[in-house]
């Protein structure tokens, strides 16, 4: 077992580990929007995955452990990049409960085990 891999599974095993800190979200990919001729619509490829993720006030940088005194309305979701079948990008969602948050920034620690998104409300 190579660096890495040891990292992914350090993280992977730190998320599980917070036990009920670490919250159950709904990671949606959201691919190229192709238009039907025959409806005039777009039809969106969208893909869902079920992530655990530690979910935080963006104010709290919980890495650099700096804390904001301004709250932005943003949220930071951390989870392991372990088993991941997708790369974050900018444009796809988290849906936390009945709340559907629109990714602004990723970002991911330099061995690739985890990443940070900062996420917005949408609506």
């Amino acid at each position: 077992m190579g660096l890495r891999d040891a990292l992914l599974s350090a993280v992977s095993s730190a998320i599980s580990a917070t036990g009920d800190i670490a919250e159950t979200v709904t990671y949606r990919v959201k691919g190229n929007a192709d238009y039907d001729v025959y409806s005039g619509q777009l039809a969106e490829d969208e893909n869902d995955h079920t992530i655990k993720a530690i979910v935080s006030v963006a104010s709290e940088d919980f890495r650099s452990g700096v804390i904001s005194n301004g709250n932005t309305g943003e949220l930071n979701v951390l989870f392991s990049s372990k088993g991941l079948t997708f790369t974050p990008k900018s444009n796809d969602l988290i849906i936390r409960g009945s709340e559907v948050h629109k990714i602004s920034k990723v970002d991911s620690d330099p061995a690739g085990a985890s990443y940070t998104l900062t996420v917005r409300k949408v609506g």
